[in-house]
C-alpha cells in the first residue's frame, strides 16, 4: 500500500462486513507496483457490470469531494482510475438488474476491484 494514512480512510469507504476479505486483498496485493495494480484493475473491469463499474466510478466522485481528506495527487489518481474503469467491454452484458449490482458490488471480483482501486490512490 502507499501510505499507512490512507488505511483509515480505506476502512471508512470498504464495506464494514468484508473487513476480512480486505485485510486478505491487503497481504495478497497490498505489495504490487503501480503497474501490476493498474493491470489488475484493467484485467478485473472486465468480469464485473457495467453497472458495478458505473457505481464504482459514481463512488469515486464522491471519495474526490471529500475536502481537507483527498490529496491533489490522490485526486489526479482517481481521475487516472476512472479513466481506466470508464471504457465498455463490447463483449460485456448489459442491462443488470439493482439486485444484482447490490449484490455483485459486495463480493468476489467487485469486491477485488473496489480494493484495488482504493490501493490505486492511496
Amino acid at each position: 500500500m502507499r501510505k499507512a494514512s490512507g488505511d483509515t480512510l480505506e476502512m471508512l469507504i470498504f464495506p464494514a462486513d468484508q473487513m476480512g476479505k480486505y485485510n486478505e486483498f491487503k497481504k495478497q496485493y497490498g505489495n504490487l507496483s503501480e503497474r501490476q495494480i493498474y493491470r489488475e484493475i484493467t484485467r478485473l473491469k472486465n468480469e464485473v457490470s457495467q453497472d458495478v463499474l458505473d457505481k464504482h466510478i459514481k463512488n469515486l466522485d464522491a471519495i474526490s469531494k471529500l475536502e481537507g481528506f483527498i490529496t491533489a495527487d490522490q485526486k489526479s489518481r482517481i481521475e487516472q482510475v476512472k479513466s481506466l474503469l470508464g471504457y465498455k467491454n463490447a463483449s460485456r452484458a448489459n442491462g443488470s438488474q439493482n439486485l444484482r449490482v447490490e449484490t455483485e458490488f459486495v463480493s468476489g471480483t467487485s469486491l477485488l476491484l473496489w480494493f484495488l482501486i482504493l490501493v490505486a490512490i492511496w
